[in-house]
């Protein structure tokens, strides 16, 4: 092995291990930032589907507040409600306007339509203050029935992490002692 061959494996090592560094610290980084904002009281709400796109996409996470006291609904802000088509559940949607009688008229950016319900201010369960992008995409497409992006994003980290762990090679030095040259 000439020297050049073995600086230049050298070189590639320390490349593959920086770059496996910065995409656990991303990684990290986008979970704590799912996290932390509860510190405030602010609640993580997973986009489930596309009816925000392209503001908000499938997998991405938004990070909600509740609405403070004397809260005035703006239109174009963005928010959580329950979802009367679906009960038990909440949508992630923008403000459309308010109707004749003070209630919020929702709907998808995707959407051709205002949501088919309305839904009163006091009903608000959150305003949108924070978007984390893709967090929750492979979890998503597991519950989806979809594994493969799941298992390829945990073997990326795993492999992420086992580079980081495993110990840089140290270069043998040959003395008169160690052998033939």
């Amino acid at each position: 092995m000439t020297s050049r061959f073995a600086a230049g494996v050298r070189l590639s090592a320390i490349v593959l291990r920086l770059a496996a560094a910065a995409a656990l610290a991303g990684v990290g980084t986008l979970m704590v930032w799912s996290i932390l904002p509860a510190l405030w009281g602010w609640t993580p709400a997973v986009v489930a589907s596309g009816s925000m796109s392209p503001a908000l996409h499938r997998g991405d996470v938004a990070v909600t507040s509740a609405p403070p006291r004397g809260w005035q609904p703006a239109v174009g802000q963005v928010v959580v409600v329950p979802d009367q088509v679906h009960p038990g559940q909440t949508r992630i949607h923008r403000i459309a306007g308010v109707d004749e009688n003070g209630l919020l008229i929702t709907r998808g950016d995707a959407n051709g339509s205002d949501d088919t319900f309305r839904t009163a201010r006091t009903e608000v369960r959150g305003i949108g203050r924070l978007l984390i992008p893709g967090v929750a995409r492979a979890a998503l497409e597991l519950g989806a029935g979809h594994p493969a992006p799941f298992v390829g994003q945990s073997v990326a980290v795993l492999g992420a992490f086992a580079l980081l762990r495993r110990p840089a090679r140290r270069r043998h030095r040959r003395t008169l002692t160690s052998g033939p040259w």
